[in-house]
């Protein structure tokens, strides 16, 4: 078919459309699903007859160019009218529908009609496209928004927590110090019986409670960094203690322990915060076995890794971490303990991350395993 007969053939498209512009969009809005009271019922309507003059302007340059203006100021209106993108699609295709069967029903003959559904399906196919890309961007860029707002107004709760957990904690620790003060002096001075020798224990024991959880405040307050000398820490050998340390609760507590430690290898940090993440991780994991009906074992190993990192995994096949927990189990006051405070793990997250290493958690049916890794230096590195 030459140029002519099809610029010919169009021009007839043009003409019918143009004619038929009114029944097409009326019939259209007797079909179309909008939500209740939709406030932009009238700029629906004003769509509708747009959508037509593209469809026109189409069957007579060729050009889609302006397509794309009509469809952002439609994805616009939808979501803000909360119409779903179902909705929005079906909406078009209705109206592809109506414009087909009309032609169908013309008085153009079959090579005519046959042209005619060729261009609309074009023309329709590339509406929808765009109309599903800009409504799908649009609602993506509002998510990004929201997601943006949550993250700060977490960031600036997380501030203020730690603002205020410096604060409780200090006002905590002065008094706590005068009372270990007096406790040692009434030790002195009263006659020890062994009745008071236990109650002095367990004031001792509770006061030593007490007091980590004060440090665990200052941990969750401090900034990255501060305060703190980093030196280099045998790591293989700091976990060799920490496990012989926790042997009296392992064998109380009846848990096998499976260890595979690599030879040596050294971290930059503070061995003392090192200590208080294993040994975190070593006692959530004994104090979940010590409800676990069956066999115990706590897994450690300790291996080189890529790149000049060392990954350590101490694992136990307790419970595990229910689902709605897991993701946020770093975050400050989440825990899985009916009594715990919920502080633990997130300290453990703070002091790994302050030593440029990452903390990871997997928990399955027959295991929860925490992963750390941290960037390994030389012996003689300061």
């Amino acid at each position: 078919m030459d140029s002519s007969t099809h610029e010919q053939i169009n021009k007839k498209l043009a003409s019918f459309l143009s004619e038929q512009k009114s029944s097409i969009v009326e019939k259209w809005l007797e079909n179309v699903l909008l939500p209740q009271n939709d406030p932009f019922y009238e700029e629906v309507k004003k769509n509708g007859y747009q959508t037509i003059a593209e469809l026109i302007y189409y069957l007579e340059t060729g050009s889609l160019d302006r397509v794309s203006n009509l469809t952002n100021k439609m994805a616009k209106e939808r979501i803000e009218a909360k119409a779903n993108i179902g909705d929005f699609v079906h909406n078009i295709n209705i109206g592809r529908s109506i414009v087909y069967e009309l032609l169908m029903c013309s008085l153009l003959n079959e090579h005519e009609k046959g042209e005619g559904v060729l261009m609309m399906q074009r023309y329709f196919d590339h509406l929808l496209f765009l109309s599903v890309k800009d409504y799908t961007a649009l609602k993506d860029s509002i998510i990004d928004r929201k997601n943006q707002f949550i993250q700060e107004m977490h960031h600036d709760r997380l501030t203020m927590l730690g603002q205020i957990a410096a604060s409780f904690a200090h006002e905590f620790r002065n008094p706590l110090t005068s009372v270990k003060g007096f406790i040692y002096l009434l030790q002195r001075e009263l006659e020890k019986t062994d009745q008071s020798a236990y109650y002095f224990e367990i004031i001792q024991n509770e006061m030593q409670s007490l007091e980590e959880k004060i440090t665990q405040f200052l941990y969750l307050s401090k900034m990255r960094g501060l305060e703190d000398k980093l030196v280099s820490v045998p790591l293989t050998t700091l976990l060799k203690e920490m496990l012989e340390f926790m042997y009296p609760r392992f064998t109380e507590t009846n848990i096998i322990i499976h260890s595979d430690l690599s030879d040596e290898v050294y971290i930059e940090g503070d061995s003392s915060q090192i200590k208080q993440v294993l040994l975190n991780i070593l006692v959530n994991a004994v104090e979940e076995l010590s409800e676990w009906n069956g066999e115990r074992n706590i897994e450690v190993k300790l291996k080189k890794a890529f790149k000049k990192t060392v990954e350590l995994s101490i694992c136990n096949n307790g419970n595990p971490i229910p689902d709605y927990l897991l993701e946020n189990v770093f975050e400050p006051f989440v825990t899985t303990k009916s009594l715990g405070t919920g502080l633990g793990l997130s300290v453990c997250k703070q002091i790994v991350e302050k030593h440029n290493g990452t903390i990871e958690v997997n928990s399955k049916e027959d295991f929860t395993c925490f992963t750390i890794k941290f960037p390994t230096i030389k012996e003689s590195s300061r």
